[in-house]
């Protein structure tokens, strides 16, 4: 509902208290503008102007305009190498989360056991939300000399001797699908669950079997959630930093990891500006490249606009579950830059897989194909339950061993590592920094987020599209530039090297998740509880508290608790602003990484991995089943 401006008889505009009435709703608004622009956008403008600046060797800089770090960027086959490298990691890590998780996706949407659906889909988003530094290093423990995957090859005569299988890029590709391929099934899911199941059952009746009707039917009604799988797939692992790092050798040093190096190790802050900046226009290309070849317009992005279809997309489906402008927001973005991947043919050779696997079961009769093609099914989904819950329980096991060193499996059973963690100060200095910088961060977060959520939904802006735009921009930009772009604010500012700028940092990065959630909570609720608590004399903030936040309290808690469990995962951006004077748990974790291997990284993990699964599985209870 919108609030008009109230003037007096002579058509000025009144003051007092009919004054700040009419101009509440800016008021409002003001409180997420201040975070999201004087915070956030000031920060990654200062990021563009320090780019020019002048580097003095030995860690100073100096104000001055120079384009040396472009010319330096752009002209060095080393940076530009690492640059390429960086997009085909992140193309290929797409292309194989997809051809992974697509089959993945098409049973859990249409499985009929609800419970065991939800198990599996929980299982999925915990191991989502555990931190990469601790899936880096399961992927470590596998393919290290000593680890499951050498000890097996070995075993069974494949190997002759130990060898290990990282650092290197296939090692580095298979971390990072790993990481990544949780967001592609997921997308995949919420796609492939919206098609219309009598579609389904009409093309069965009309004697098309398993085969036929997923290749004339599903595939091409999921083509939206495949390019928006890919896409998203694409551009999180193209800002990928932990895992070139852990797992990658010195040739596959991307682009983030050098950022990285020039702010950390060289204190060059202008050229890893630069840098930074070259990383954004990547990711601005591609964003141009999806508003400029697909069916969607900026005014779309910002949630305002219908997205039109093409006549070849008559049948498609669009992608469910998401309402409001941030959620609509969140939807669209990424269906459409999923669709600027449909170039790389995907959906084609997914068809001719499907075309081929129908010829191949022609000659059976269609109740055995069923019976064949669901056992290869649930064949499928262990094996790729097992490729994500393998390597966490492989985490838990080590953290048991009573060996001094990693080892799997290991030599017996000890709970020396759990007590080495719970009484070193260290770690224990680490844990109350992650669950004190979380829930503060997670506060702020909510705060942001719901604000903006609750502005945009009760009145009306000429801005609308553009401040819900700037609601979920955040999650847009790769962590290591929103790192790099707060650190050279807060150095400004005189406040890097405090949780004060880690709590701002992740609070803002992480708005979104909160103002996304509440937004949708916003949609779905009954104005007529509102309205009749006002009719009978409660006032705005009276009608706030006692009827719209009991029936917002689920989506509320949930994305506050979305905000506390990233936040407290997070490690690139905590790092860049800690200058080594801030430590948490993945920062402990890993530098024990960089220097040793001490067991008690295991029990560590194992503390995390089990708060991030208390975390999801509240979050679950409390939306009355938010994965469904």
């Amino acid at each position: 509902m919108a609030t008009e401006t109230s003037t007096s008889d002579d058509g000025a505009p009144e003051t007092g208290r009919a004054g700040l009435k009419a101009n509440a709703k800016w008021y409002i608004l003001s409180y997420p503008l201040a975070w999201l622009v004087a915070i956030f956008l000031v920060p990654l403008g200062m990021l563009v102007v320090f780019s020019f600046w002048v580097n003095i060797p030995g860690g100073q800089y100096e104000m001055g305009f120079t384009l040396e770090n472009y010319t330096r960027f752009l002209t060095s086959s080393l940076y530009l190498g690492q640059l390429w490298l960086t997009i085909e990691l992140a193309l290929v890590t797409a292309v194989v989360s997809l051809l992974l998780g697509y089959p993945m996706a098409y049973y859990l949407a249409r499985m009929n056991r609800p419970w065991l659906r939800s198990l599996l889909l929980l299982t999925i988003i915990s191991s989502l939300w555990v931190t990469y530094v601790i899936r880096a290093y399961a992927w470590q423990v596998i393919l290290a000399s000593g680890g499951v995957l050498s000890s097996v090859g070995v075993a069974t005569g494949i190997l002759s001797e130990p060898q290990s299988f990282y650092p290197g890029y296939w090692g580095l590709v298979v971390g990072m699908v790993y990481v990544f391929v949780p967001f592609m099934i997921l997308t995949l899911y919420s796609s492939i669950r919206t098609i219309d199941g009598e579609l389904l059952e009409a093309s069965k009746n009309l004697g098309a079997g398993p085969a036929r009707t997923f290749r004339r039917v599903t595939l091409p009604l999921s083509k939206n959630g495949i390019m928006s799988g890919t896409a998203l797939v694409f551009i999180l692992a193209l800002g990928s930093y932990v895992l070139p790092r852990l797992l990658g050798s010195s040739a596959e040093r991307t682009l983030p990891v050098l950022i990285e190096q020039q702010i950390m190790s060289e204190s060059n802050y202008p050229f890893g500006a630069a840098m930074s900046i070259g990383l954004i226009v990547v990711v601005l290309v591609f964003l141009w490249v999806m508003i400029r070849f697909t069916n969607v317009t900026t005014a779309s992005l910002g949630g305002s606009e219908a997205i039109a279809t093409d006549d070849d997309d008559d049948d498609s489906v669009a992608d469910g579950g998401s309402s409001g402008i941030g959620a609509g927001l969140a939807g669209r973005l990424w269906s459409a830059i999923g669709n600027a991947a449909s170039s790389i043919g995907l959906t084609r050779a997914l068809g001719r897989i499907a075309q081929a696997g129908n010829s191949l079961v022609t000659t059976v009769d269609s109740k055995t194909r069923e019976a064949v093609i669901w056992v290869t099914f649930r064949l499928y989904v262990v094996a790729v339950m097992v490729f994500i819950a393998a390597p966490l329980g492989i985490i838990i096991a080590v953290s048991f061993t009573p060996e001094q060193f990693l080892t799997f499996p290991p030599g017996g059973f000890s709970m020396q590592w759990y007590a080495e963690f719970f009484t070193d100060p260290s770690w224990i200095g680490a844990l109350l920094n992650s669950l004190g910088i979380a829930a503060a961060a997670a506060l702020l977060s909510t705060t942001i987020g719901g604000v903006l959520a609750f502005a945009l939904d009760r009145f009306d802006y000429r801005g609308a599209a553009i401040f819900g735009t700037l609601g979920v921009l955040p999650i847009l930009v790769p962590p290591v530039i929103i790192g790099v772009a707060f650190l050279v604010f807060f150095l400004e500012m005189g406040f890097a090297g405090s949780r004060t700028s880690i709590i701002v940092a992740h609070g803002i990065f992480y708005a979104p998740f909160p103002f996304i959630l509440i937004t949708q909570g916003l949609s779905e609720i009954d104005r007529t509880y509102e309205e009749a608590a006002m009719n009978l004399g409660a006032s705005p903030i009276r009608t706030i508290r006692t009827i719209t936040y009991p029936l917002l309290r689920a989506n509320v808690i949930s994305g506050a608790l979305f905000a506390f469990i990233l936040s407290l995962n997070e490690y690139i951006i905590a790092w860049l602003l800690s200058l080594f004077l801030v430590d948490t748990i993945p920062i402990q974790i890993f530098n024990q990484l960089r220097y040793s291997y001490p067991p008690t990284i295991a029990a560590a993990s194992v503390v995390f991995i089990g708060l991030t699964v208390v975390v999801m599985t509240a979050i679950d209870r409390m939306s009355g089943g938010i994965w469904e």
